[in-house]
């Protein structure tokens, strides 16, 4: 007679001994090798890929990975946010578009291409600092070693799922939800954790986040509302 599994994963064992990411050993196998290979394994096995990224080293080497993948993924977007917006553009009056165009200067993909690595480079830090502080709320630290730098080198990491945005229209979801997935993986192996708590601590901002939208988009119709009746 079977029995039934637990609700929630036990914490995954510690990382082998001398394995490490391809993007780790960048000096024995190369830049392009190692990053095409740590793509390719965080694609293909992420459960071995977390188990052979260090729990500590420095934060330049996720961060410089995080900015790559991220920045291509964004070069992609932009493009496909472009066109988008010029057929958009070209079915509003020649008046509106003669409005909207300063706007649409201001948002073009040249600009954003530029700024991404700083702004990458500024939101793994945020982000990784809101889902340490999940962590803490939900008790995923109390058998990890890693501290904040666990957390950013898997929030770093995870901004491999970006490269889902290469593909037209269901990249940004297909992102999000394979985001998700890699982070969780990633805080159970580098904090030494269960998979519900880990689970807990990325789907609390994400919460948190679509509450705050609810509650603007109810403001926001409320003010409609109450506009209209008077």
């Amino acid at each position: 007679m079977s029995t039934l599994p637990p609700p929630f994963d036990p914490p995954p064992p510690p990382p082998p001994p001398g394995a490490a990411l391809p993007w780790e050993e960048r000096d024995r196998l190369g830049w392009v090798a190692a990053f095409v290979a740590t793509v390719q394994m965080m694609v293909t096995a992420p459960a071995e890929a977390w188990q052979r990224t260090r729990v500590k080293n420095d934060l330049l080497e996720p961060l410089l990975f995080s900015v790559i993948v991220t920045w291509i993924g964004m070069v992609f977007s932009s493009i496909y946010g472009a066109l988008f917006s010029r057929s958009w553009m070209t079915m509003l009056p020649a008046d509106l578009q003669e409005k909207l165009a300063p706007a649409m200067v201001a948002g073009s993909p040249l600009i954003k291409i530029v700024l991404a690595p700083v702004l990458v480079a500024v939101g793994l830090f945020i982000g990784a600092g809101i889902v340490h502080l999940c962590l803490m709320i939900v008790g995923g630290l109390s058998s990890s070693s890693a501290g904040f730098e666990g957390t950013f080198r898997v929030v770093a990491y995870s901004g491999v799922a970006d490269l889902a945005n290469v593909i037209p229209i269901a990249g940004p979801l297909i992102a999000f939800v394979w985001k998700l997935i890699l982070l969780v993986m990633g805080i159970q192996v580098l904090h030494r954790t269960s998979s519900g708590k880990a689970i807990a601590a990325v789907l609390l901002p994400v919460l948190l986040c679509c509450g705050c939208v609810v509650v603007a988009f109810g403001a926001i119709l409320a003010a409609v509302f109450g506009a209209l009746k008077h």
